[in-house]
This record gives C-alpha cells, structure tokens and sequence, in this order.
C-alpha cells in the first residue's frame, strides 16, 4: 500500500514555522508596496519607448528601490531554502522517515524510472530556483520542491493554479490522452487527469526523485488508471506516434535551453494525433520596458537563466517549422479573477494545432 500524502509533507518545528512564515510576510511586502513604489518612480523616467530599452534599463538599475527590490528577490529565495530554518535543513533533518515512505511501493505500472538515464547539460549545469544541488540526484528532491513552492506563499505554489489552466485548456474541448511533459511532482497531471472521466494522463520528467513523488501521490487521489509516471526528456519520449491528442507543460519551456525547445515542439508534433494540440503555460516578456526589466531580472535574480533564450526565439516560427497551425498566445490570468496590483509574471498560454 503506497503512503499517503502527509507522509510526505516534512513537519517543522516552531521556529522553522515562524521563520518560513516570516519569509512569506516580507515576500508579500516585497510584492505589495515595495513593488508599487518602484513601479511609480520608474514610471518617471525617460526612454520608455521599446526602443530605448538598453537605456532605460541602466537607468532603472540605479533606483535604489530598484536595487533593494532586486536584493530581497534574490535573497529571499536563497532564505526560503537555505537559511537555519529554511526548507532544505528541515527536511534534511526527517530524512529517514520520508526516505522509507518514498520506498512504499506504488501501484504496478504506474511509475517507470530509468536508472541510465542520460540527462541534458542545460538541466545538469543550473540549480533552478536555487534549489540546493537541483533535482538531479537527492531522492527528496521532490519532497523539498513540493514544500518550497508551498513555503513560498504565492500562486506558483497553490495547486489551484493547475487546475485553472487545465479547465481553461479543456473549456470547449474534452481530451482523452494527455502527455504532460515536466510533471514535476504530478499537480498539473492529476489536474488535467480530472477534466473528464475518459482522461488519461502520462506525467514525464528528468527527476526521479519528483516522480516517485509523483506517483504517490496519483496512486493516492487518482489511481494507475488515470495517471502514470515515466522518466523521460520531453525532447526524446518513448511513447508510440500519434498516441496523444494533447501535450502540455506547465512553467517548462523557460527552463530550457532554446534548441531544448525546438526538439520538445518537434518531439509534439510527433507524438500528437492528426487534429491535437499543445498548451504550454508560461511567461513571456511583455513589450513594456518597466515589466520586461523585472522579467529579465528574475531570469538573473531566480537562477532561470533560459529566461532569457524563450524571450528571444519567435515561438510562432518555431511551432510553423515544425508543423504546427493555429498557432496563438494569448494572456492568462493566474490568480483566478484577483490579479491586484502587485508584482506578479507575465503568464501566457501557448496554443498550437497538428493539422488533420
């Protein structure tokens, strides 16, 4: 019998819950006030035409709200995972206990790993969020991933999120095998999983630590007749041609390297039905040179340093290249209706058709 999913939720002690609470408080404030003033005092200065944006981000870089904003971003994330109290001792700290509930078998059939794996050198190279040591090799990974985009107290980390984006993909058209390429720990999965009582959904990812993850917690809310979980590149999928009518990722394509998303857009085209579709959910930096600063700035600030390779390939061409029609990008509002006027990315929907 697999184990449930507290087993897999670390506890904190009494100062690491007030410390991590702490983090949450000032992110907000960061997001909140800090942001709205500097938004306004880089609302006055010159050379906000898209073309003068070299000068106008110089000119941003030496506003110290600009500059202290930029800190606490940084220094926050490195906080949240590293600090005393942060995410990484605490669940270093009960790593027997969440070791043996990984072990816990999963329902036949429903989580293949492959021990030989050879993982791509963008994914090998960068510690993504500053996670300590990256996904890679710790079988905890997931469980510390998991933990921190709770711990992080916005939209990113509510499993909501993913349901949002699933029922947007699947409003005015139903999809019977999903493949969801950089499951992670299976949210974005189950969510899509949870569309129809026909779905089906294969999560793949490069960590085996996120997919054993993964796979407790399908076999726990859906079952090995709804969702699976295979080790795999999205640019490389073992699976038959034309087995899936979508394919999909959530908050993927910014994390790889350009020619990774060439290869996963041909790798599509290849595993979609005549008719079927990709939906991507991600960022892309909007045209206004105050958002596209802090767009390319986060891609320094938070260790995502293919930011700036998704800024810069034309996605439309890519998609036509590989064979795609239909192809649109249009906004998407991650909050559910309750946006604010805080810091938040600029997340999009990324929609392409296989012709018939």
């Amino acid at each position: 019998m697999t184990a449930n999913s507290q087993s897999f939720a670390p506890v904190p002690d009494a100062q690491t819950a007030s410390y991590q609470a702490f983090i949450g408080a000032f992110r907000k404030l960061w997001a909140g006030p800090i942001y709205r003033e500097l938004r306004q005092q880089a609302g006055a200065l010159p050379d906000q035409s898209p073309e003068a944006y070299d000068r106008y981000e110089a000119r941003l870089a030496q506003l110290p709200i600009h500059q202290l904003f930029g800190w606490l971003e940084h220094n926050l994330q490195l906080m949240k995972y590293r600090g005393a109290h942060g995410v990484v001792p605490m669940v270093e700290g009960q790593r027997q206990a969440l070791e043996q509930a990984l072990l816990q078998p999963v329902p036949d059939g429903m989580l293949t790993l492959s021990e030989d794996m050879a993982l791509p050198d963008y994914y090998k190279l960068t510690d993504f969020h500053h996670h300590p040591g990256g996904l890679r090799e710790d079988p905890l990974a997931g469980i510390v991933y998991r933990t921190s985009a709770g711990a992080a107290g916005g939209v990113v980390g509510r499993a909501g999120l993913h349901r949002l984006f699933a029922n947007h993909v699947t409003r005015d058209r139903g999809f019977d095998r999903v493949l969801d390429i950089g499951c992670g720990f299976g949210r974005s999965t189950l969510a899509f999983a949870g569309t129809g009582s026909d779905t089906r959904a294969v999560g793949i990812d490069l960590s085996a630590g996120c997919l054993r993850l993964a796979a407790h917690l399908g076999a726990e809310i859906a079952g090995k007749d709804r969702v699976r979980y295979l080790q795999a590149d999205g640019a490389s999928v073992p699976q038959e041609d034309a087995g899936f009518d979508l394919v999909t990722s959530t908050m993927l394509l910014h994390e790889l390297s350009a020619d990774a998303i060439r290869d996963m857009t041909a790798e599509a085209f290849r595993l979609l039905q005549p008719g079927g579709e990709v939906a991507h959910l991600d960022f892309l930096p909007p045209d206004d040179n105050f958002l596209r600063a802090l767009f390319l700035g986060h891609s320094d600030r938070n260790a995502e340093p293919h930011m700036r390779d998704l800024a810069a390939i034309d996605l439309p061409t890519e998609f036509q290249k590989a064979g795609f029609a239909d192809i649109s990008i249009t906004p998407f509002d991650e909050t559910g209706g309750e946006t604010g006027d805080g810091w938040r990315l600029p997340w999009v929907v990324i929609r392409a058709r296989k012709p018939q």
